[in-house]
């Protein structure tokens, strides 16, 4: 027979009387808790001015826009001005060098890769004679494998990995690619990639002294044309320059748009004179920043090539 004092039993009750609060608390005001918490958020999440507004054509595609000031509509002469510019000037300019300057940096990087790997091996060689690194032209003769050659396969999976970083992964709403982007992403990429098979055929299948060598020079300078020429023609220069002005025209265009909301009428003309005024310089400043880009990099171009020349001769 189990017998408990009265301090005993008050414990016992005051241990009931907790599960009961915790259980009540846990099934009950808990979830009206969180049942009203939702419903304030609810009514509050609905009640602010702000709504969702569909972009027109726009920047960089498929994009949302939250905003409480309505859009002006294209007829209007500043927006009408200045969506001429970004759909006409410098939109179509920013595509084109895009796509030259991502050709061109990438192909920078796979022949720097293949440069480094080939060029390392044929050093191997030459330094390390006891090291055997071309006694075996193929992956597997038969008997064994070509050890060296399989070592330069993680090459071969950057390189890969690289010729990738443009390719559009994800294509819908949830990002700012378009059709025509997408498609010349997807074939890009692949060119790339395919590219790398020329030197994984080498090292699988004719992994030779003087064919490594050879590879590895051409690789050398690859790197140096492809870079030089993207420096020479502007490629990124271009893209980033046309990309820029677009983003600075966008935010002109909004900046107009919230400065001539709910003004009258002969504030709105001051205001249109003054938005064409920082248009033009914009498209001014654009002008000189285009010159002063190209100069430089023709500049810069000729002195490394007479510095390289330079250096060859001594």
């Amino acid at each position: 027979m189990l017998f408990i004092n009265e301090k005993g039993a008050r414990r016992v009750d005051s241990y009931a009387r907790f599960n009961i609060w915790l259980t009540h608390c846990l099934h009950v005001k808990f979830p009206l808790f969180c049942t009203q918490l939702y419903k304030k958020l609810h009514s509050e999440m609905y009640s602010l001015p702000f709504r969702v507004i569909k972009c027109s054509e726009g920047l960089m595609g498929n994009q949302r826009y939250q905003g409480y000031i309505k859009h002006v509509d294209s007829d209007d002469p500043v927006i009408s001005e200045i969506n001429w510019f970004i759909d006409t000037v410098y939109m179509p300019a920013h595509k084109r060098a895009d796509k030259s300057s991502k050709a061109t940096r990438t192909l920078s990087v796979l022949f720097s890769i293949w440069a480094f790997t080939l060029l390392g091996v044929f050093a191997a060689a030459e330094l390390i004679p006891n090291l055997s690194v071309f006694t075996q032209s193929l992956i597997w003769d038969g008997y064994d494998f070509n050890w060296v050659a399989l070592a330069v396969l993680p090459s071969f999976m950057l390189a890969v990995f690289v010729s990738f970083r443009n390719y559009p992964f994800k294509h819908g709403d949830n990002n700012f690619v378009g059709d025509d982007e997408f498609t010349w992403r997807k074939r890009q990429s692949f060119v790339l990639a395919s590219f790398n098979l020329i030197f994984l055929v080498a090292v699988l299948f004719a992994f030779t002294k003087p064919l490594i060598c050879l590879l590895g020079i051409t690789c050398a300078a690859g790197f140096l044309l492809t870079y030089m020429s993207n420096r020479l023609f502007g490629f990124t220069s271009s893209s980033i320059r046309n990309q820029t002005m677009v983003f600075s025209l966008e935010r002109l265009k909004r900046e107009y748009e919230v400065a001539i909301h709910s003004e009258e009428e002969f504030e709105v003309d001051r205001i249109q004179a003054d938005t064409f005024k920082r248009l033009f310089l914009m498209v001014e400043g654009m002008i000189d920043r285009r010159d002063r880009e190209i100069l430089g990099d023709h500049y810069k171009v000729h002195n490394s090539a007479f510095d390289l020349v330079k250096g060859l001769k001594k």
